[in-house]
This record gives structure tokens, C-alpha cells and sequence, in this order.
């Protein structure tokens, strides 16, 4: 019996040892390439080679590199880059400067070939001459709007004598970029006058294209042996020249007039069948209302301070018009300034697609139901017309707190001698309470006596409210602004500093040298809680 169990033991153990195990491959590898050796020597001087060679430890791969690879001073022609197993090839296209330091930055091109293992802001440094130049310069660049922090942006260096408008034309002698927190840094500069500028290089082609892209600049040339830090401030052009970009009719009875910037000057506009025509809140679009006019509508729209325009607008036809009005697809359409809840304090707004005739409403064609718990009755209404505009109403009632409606607008309740109508549409809601909303007392100490706009924005960027605020000789620097009945939630502040008293937020001007309007951002949020009465101050700086 003994033996037997030794040999169940002996057996056990066998099968034990000979389990299979899966192989592994080791440890992962995590780490980037590393350098070896540079021919010529990394950090050379007197440098006068054609090609740079470097050995890495393993075998590498360059990816990106039209994006990652930056040269300063920029050469005519980037330089031939290739990687041949373990060994990176530079290779110059052309003869370089006497007594000036290269900078050549690879950023996150350089990856080993298994992992790639990124090997980030690789460099290799020389001079063509007997020093290698030590300088820096140091900056930050900032959006003009939010003020926030703008990345990846680039920041190019010119020579002090160059033309404003080498930036449109030519690479800039030294390239950076900034970070995720908007700051750059430039080194191995010379103690030399430039040039600064910042362009978020949209299409990466290292120049300036206008304003469809957004530039910094400073009014000074700067100093690397100045230890200044650099504040750069980036806009979007305003164009300097007036255009209209396209013009269109979306329905028949309404065009849009779309420019190519604010327009702040037009004295009128005139048209066969105009009814009204508005402008919209930036000033950069006109909407014409129109009847009774097909095919083309001519149209002249004139400027205190330069010459017309004129448009020919392509319109419906008159076949095409008839053929939609018996199809019934021209209509009023009918659009409420509310959504499934309405503020106690208002009445209820709302906004047509065309001007139409206030005296054709069919008062018997719309109903108010109120409903409660104890059940509905119909109320009797009025309606209020819009005095600045053709295209909006509101239904007056005795409306009440915290109670909900169903206001219903039967078909025809908007006609025209063209026939055209509104279908039926039925619109639930429920009014507010004073207890839905906060209150909030604003203290705004301003840095001097001069015009803002006051801009209060939800926390989704939206600008919720706006207002103006103009200081007299007399006047302290100071105001308090009240806000009533605000939607809780969390608001931030801005305040353009409106110096031309136009009312907008002007952007910069690169050739004229105008940077943009200030704006000061309050980065305190004001938080807003439900029947709370809040007062908050700020010194504007």
C-alpha cells in the first residue's frame, strides 16, 4: 500500500512538471530612441557640412515631419529628411548663412519602429560660425475675445527692415509654436531688432492669407537681450474693404444680403415690391422682405460714406410661384420666442417668417385654454402689435404664475391676397414664478472713464444679456448694473472697452497697426441660485 501511494505521488508530480506555460515577450518597451552619436558633433561650431548624420540605439521611423519639423532661420528649401534603419539623414538643399546659429527641431517626429515610443523635442544645434548665439525670448499669446489661452499657434520672427507685408509674402527667420497654455519660447537667438508676429496658420503654409485666419502682433520690435515677456493678443481682422458676400432668397417673400463685415453706415435700401428690410445684431447681414416681384429683384442699397450697391437678386418666378401656392407650400410659418415654459412677467411672443398685415389677423381664429386642477376655460385674448418690426406680435391675457396654457393658432389665422396662410399649430406652456429666477446686483469699478459694452454670458458662452455704459466728466468710475429675473445657473462677465463708440467689438487692423478693442474677462463666475437676491463686484482690470 505504501509503495502505491508512492506512485500515485511520483505520477501527480509529473503531470505537474510538464504542464504548459504561455510564453511572454518580457517587459514592454516604453523607452524613445536615444541618440549615439552626431557627425557632424551635435552643438557644432564652424559647421560647413552638406549632411548630418545621427545613430540611434534602435531602429527608428519619422512620421508628420511637415508638421513637426522646424528650421531656424528658415531656409528657401526644407532640408532632405530621411531615416535609414538606426540612422537619421539631414540632407541641405542649399548653401547656408556665415556666423549664424541653426536651430533644428524635430518636436514629435521621431518614433522608434515597434513601440513608437515617441522621442519628443529632439534637437540638433551648430553654428556656421565661432559662437553658438545664446538669446532668448519669451511670451504668451492670448484669444482677444475670451482671453483664454490660444495653442499650436504660430509665432515667426522677421528682420526689423523687412515690409509689414513680408508675412503675406515670405517664411518667417525664426518659428516657434505656442503650448496648451499659450506660452513660446525662442532660443539661440541673436541680439538682433525683429519683427513679432503670431498666425494661426490654418492651412500650415507659414505665412499670413488674410483675414480668414487671426494674427498678433506687437506695435514695438522686440529685444532677445531684453528680458520682457511678450504679450500677444490674437484677432480676427476686420477687412478693409466693403463686399457683399452672397445674396440669396430662401422663400419666396424673403432675401438675405450677406457682407463680408459689419456694416454701419446704409442709409436705405431700395427695391420694386419692398415691404421692410432689417439688419441683424453684428450688422453683417441685411434681410429684405419682399411681395409681388418674380424672377429678378433689383435691388439699390446706399451708404452715407461710399457708393451703392446694386443687386440682382434671383428670385421665385411667377410660374414657380403659382405652382407652389397651389401646392400650398408658400406659408406663414410661426415661431415662438419661448419654450415649454414662459417667464410670469412676460406675454407670449411670437415671430413670423414675412412681414404680413396686422389688420388681416383673425382674432376668432386663435384660443387660449388655461388649465388647472379643477379644469379649463377659455380666455379672451388680444393681440399686440411689434412697433419696430412687421414680422413679430404677442397675445395679451390674463395670464397667471405658475399655471399652464394651450394657445392654439387655427389655420388662416394669418392671410394675404396672395393666398398665402399659416397652418394650425398648438402651442403648451406653463408660466414661471418669481421664485424660478435670482436676482443679481452687479458693482463694476471701471479703470477709466470711457465707453463699454457690458456682456452677460450662461455657461455655455451664449450672451444672455447686453448693455451699454457711458462715463461723464463728472461721473465716478464706478456703476452698479441690476439684473431681474436671471434663469439660475452659473454666468460669467465681459466688457469691451468701446473705443470708437460704435456699439461693436472691433477687431485689429495688422497694417494699420490697430490691435483690437480691449476686452476684460472676469474669471469669477457668479453663481445664480432660485430666489436668491445676490450683489458681486468686480474691479474691471
Amino acid at each position: 500500500m505504501q509503495k502505491l501511494l508512492i506512485y500515485i505521488c511520483l505520477i501527480l508530480f509529473g503531470i505537474r512538471c510538464a504542464q504548459i506555460t504561455p510564453l511572454t515577450g518580457g517587459k514592454k518597451d516604453s523607452t524613445p530612441p536615444k541618440a549615439l552619436n552626431y557627425y557632424p558633433a551635435n552643438i557644432s561650431l564652424n559647421f560647413n557640412s552638406k549632411v548630418i548624420e545621427v545613430q540611434f540605439n534602435e531602429y527608428i521611423v519619422i512620421k508628420d515631419i511637415a508638421n513637426q519639423f522646424i528650421i531656424t532661420p528658415q531656409l528657401k528649401e526644407t532640408p532632405e529628411i530621411q531615416a535609414n534603419g538606426k540612422k537619421l539623414r539631414i540632407v541641405f538643399k542649399e548653401p547656408l548663412l556665415p556666423n549664424t546659429t541653426y536651430r533644428l527641431s524635430f518636436g514629435n517626429a521621431i518614433t522608434d519602429l515597434n513601440e513608437t515610443n515617441v522621442l519628443q523635442n529632439f534637437e540638433y544645434i551648430f553654428s556656421t560660425g565661432p559662437t553658438i548665439d545664446s538669446l532668448k525670448l519669451t511670451g504668451q499669446v492670448l484669444n482677444s475675445v475670451d482671453q483664454k489661452p490660444a495653442s499650436e499657434i504660430l509665432i515667426g520672427l522677421y528682420n526689423m527692415n523687412a515690409n509689414d507685408s513680408i508675412i503675406y509674402k515670405d517664411k518667417p527667420l525664426y518659428i516657434t509654436k505656442s503650448a496648451s497654455d499659450g506660452n513660446f519660447i525662442f532660443n539661440y537667438l541673436p541680439g538682433s531688432l525683429f519683427k513679432i508676429v503670431a498666425i494661426k496658420d490654418l492651412n500650415k503654409n507659414l505665412v499670413y492669407d488674410g483675414s480668414e485666419e487671426q494674427v498678433a502682433f506687437t506695435n514695438n520690435f522686440v529685444n532677445p537681450r531684453d528680458s520682457n515677456f511678450i504679450s500677444l493678443v490674437l484677432f480676427k481682422e476686420t477687412p478693409s474693404k466693403n463686399f457683399i458676400k452672397k445674396s440669396f432668397s430662401p422663400e419666396y417673400g424673403k432675401v438675405y444680403v450677406i457682407y463680408n463685415k459689419p456694416q454701419l453706415d446704409i442709409k436705405g435700401v431700395v427695391a420694386k415690391g419692398l415691404i421692410d428690410y432689417t439688419q441683424n445684431r453684428l450688422k453683417d447681414t441685411l434681410t429684405l422682405y419682399y411681395a409681388n416681384k418674380y424672377d429678378t429683384l433689383e435691388t439699390y442699397v446706399t451708404y452715407r460714406s461710399r457708393k451703392e450697391d446694386t443687386l440682382y437678386i434671383k428670385v421665385n418666378s411667377r410660374n414657380a410661384f403659382e405652382k407652389q401656392i397651389k401646392n400650398k407650400e408658400i406659408k406663414y410659418s410661426i415661431r415662438p420666442d419661448f419654450n415649454q415654459s414662459m417667464h410670469f412677467y412676460d406675454l407670449p411672443g411670437f415671430e413670423v417668417n414675412v412681414p404680413f398685415d396686422f389688420k388681416s389677423l383673425k382674432e376668432d381664429r386663435i384660443s387660449l385654454v388655461e388649465k388647472t386642477d379643477s379644469g379649463s376655460r377659455k380666455l379672451p385674448v388680444t393681440i399686440l402689435k411689434d412697433k419696430d418690426r412687421l414680422t413679430s406680435f404677442k397675445v395679451q391675457s390674463s395670464f397667471k404664475p405658475e399655471i399652464s396654457y394651450v394657445l392654439t393658432m387655427n389655420k388662416g389665422f394669418i392671410v394675404n391676397d396672395e393666398q398665402r396662410v399659416n397652418d394650425s399649430i398648438s402651442f403648451q406652456f406653463k408660466t414661471t414664478t418669481v421664485d424660478d429666477y435670482a436676482q443679481l446686483k452687479m458693482k463694476l469699478f471701471f479703470p477709466k472713464k470711457e465707453n463699454y459694452i457690458i456682456l452677460l454670458l450662461n455657461d455655455k458662452e451664449q450672451i444672455i444679456n447686453e448693455r451699454r455704459v457711458e462715463f461723464s466728466l463728472t461721473s465716478t468710475s464706478e456703476k452698479t448694473i441690476e439684473y431681474k429675473n436671471l434663469i439660475p445657473g452659473t454666468y460669467f462677465f465681459r466688457i469691451v472697452e468701446d473705443a470708437n463708440k460704435n456699439g461693436l467689438f472691433d477687431m485689429g487692423n495688422y497694417f494699420l497697426k490697430q490691435q483690437s478693442e480691449i476686452i476684460f474677462v472676469n474669471p469669477t463666475p457668479v453663481k445664480l441660485l432660485a430666489g436668491w437676491e445676490i450683489e458681486n463686484e468686480w474691479i474691471v482690470k
